[in-house]
């Protein structure tokens, strides 16, 4: 069973709490928000913990100045409807890309910005996504969502392609990404600029196989 911490005022009060308040650099501390994402919940260890755009304060290259990210993991809460929210995704900030016509799903819009993404169009013709594959062996695509092997959550599922909708709006639609772990294990995430961001559903520390 997975646990969440769900008092703000706790969090934000604790110091020790990895929160996007209390940990990460892209926190603006003068408007109290996350710099680059909209309606972030940023005393939400969850909402820190699957955040791939996540800067922490204290890990830091010092020869270059550059972040290194911090690692993840859920705490113990019962609160594992969050995993399997619909609306997983945050929306940038700034001015919404605007199109007359799209091309999604038949070709994307926007560019992966990586070598390693490759274009998947579902054989129903309904939905596509990227493809990042971090596993180095082969996989069979199973019959079903329902029949593939499940992981901490039940759209977390080994397979080489999706076997369900992500559900976007046309705005981020191409920047979707079907991301299959060192494990064999899918699941959704965003692309920015090339970089995977906002997984779906993190793993959970004492997850086991």
């Amino acid at each position: 069973m997975l646990k969440l911490i769900v008092d703000n005022d706790q969090n934000q009060n604790n110091p020790f709490a990895v929160t996007c308040r209390n940990s990460c650099d892209l926190f603006d501390g003068i408007t109290g928000v996350c710099s680059i994402h909209q309606n972030v919940n940023v005393d939400s260890e969850y909402e820190a913990a699957r955040c791939g755009n996540f800067l922490s304060r204290e890990f830091k290259e010092l020869s270059t100045n550059e972040h290194i990210p911090f690692k993840f993991s859920l705490i113990e809460e019962e609160a594992d409807y969050l995993l399997d929210d619909e609306e997983i995704f945050h929306e940038l900030t700034g001015s919404s890309v605007y199109k007359k016509e799209y091309t999604y799903p038949n070709q994307p819009d926007f560019s992966a910005h990586r070598d390693d993404a490759s274009w998947f169009i579902s054989p129903c013709g309904t939905f596509a996504c990227w493809i990042v594959n971090q596993y180095n062996k082969p996989q069979r695509v199973p019959k079903s969502m329902e029949d593939a092997v499940k992981g901490w959550s039940k759209k977390v599922y080994k397979s080489p392609i999706p076997l369900h909708d992500h559900k976007s709006s046309l705005s981020i639609a191409s920047k979707m990404a079907w991301v299959i772990d060192e494990d064999g294990y899918g699941q959704y995430a965003l692309l920015v600029n090339g970089r995977i961001s906002s997984i779906s559903s993190p793993k959970p520390k004492n997850w086991k196989k």
